[in-house]
């Protein structure tokens, strides 16, 4: 009986995530037909496979600049991130001080705002002290952001660090920065790269952040935004939508490898 109930359950349970998987990525698979599409419009029957709108959307000089601008915030928010969540991770599982748990609270509060709020505190803040509207400021928010991801990944990968390693090094007379090296950083690597591949995903996905924030340049999300008042740019518009689909998958996975393997 007890077997029975278990494989009923089973099914159910499969037939579930069927359904959920079919939901959530649906629409991503009709969008992705309807980009080899031969005809302007998204409508059935699909009158014939063409590559047209890949190529129009790799000819788009202001398409390629805002794919360049994308990989520019990325980029820089990356960097920042990575190396901002790595501190304070450090910080946060390697020292005791007052205001600790505070401090924790308040890096992670971002990552549960509304992008939306945030972008518009920065243009308020932005606006107030005189800093022009560029790419620069677009990476302080995606980096802002962007930051409790990064923690969090370092924090889970310094927990699970064996220290006994640092202190072996120690005792053979290697020096704090040495030990770091030489031993910390190797093996903390491949949480790093998670976290910087992590951080690069958010930027090169935010869409609130940079609306307030881009000022006069544009990256992908807004670009694609700008153009959609076009109806015959949709084709195009849908091509570049499932490029910069394949990126950010390509780059998640990447993320959850390098931190499968830094849980190894």
């Amino acid at each position: 009986m007890n077997m029975m109930l278990k494989g009923v359950r089973d099914k159910i349970f499969s037939a579930y995530f069927i359904l959920f998987i079919l939901f959530a990525y649906a629409p991503l698979i009709v969008l992705m037909v309807f980009s080899f599409n031969d005809s302007t419009i998204m409508s059935l029957p699909f009158k014939g496979f063409t590559l047209k709108w890949y190529q129009e959307f790799f000819a788009n000089p202001a398409a390629l600049k805002a794919i360049n601008n994308s990989f520019l915030l990325a980029s820089g928010t990356a960097i920042l991130a990575t190396v901002g969540g790595t501190m304070a991770a450090f910080a946060l599982v390697r020292h005791r001080f007052v205001g600790r748990r505070l401090l924790q609270w308040f890096m992670l509060l971002p990552m549960v705002l509304p992008s939306l709020i945030v972008g518009v505190a920065l243009l308020m803040f932005f606006s107030r002290v005189g800093i022009r509207l560029s790419l620069f400021t677009v990476i302080i928010g995606h980096t802002l952001v962007a930051l409790p991801f990064s923690t969090l990944i370092m924090v889970a990968r310094l927990i699970g660090f064996d220290r006994s390693l640092e202190e072996a090094a120690r005792d053979l007379g290697a020096d704090e920065l040495t030990t770091f090296r030489k031993v910390t950083f190797p093996l903390i690597m491949p949480g790093i790269i998670s976290a910087a591949f992590l951080a690069f995903t958010v930027s090169f996905a935010d869409t609130a952040i940079a609306f307030f924030l881009l000022g006069t340049e544009q990256n992908i999300p807004m670009f694609i935004y700008g153009q959609l008042r076009y109806p015959v740019k949709l084709p195009m518009l849908t091509a570049m939508s499932i490029a910069t689909l394949s990126i950010a998958l390509v780059l998640a996975l990447l993320s959850w490898l390098f931190g499968k393997i830094g849980t190894r």
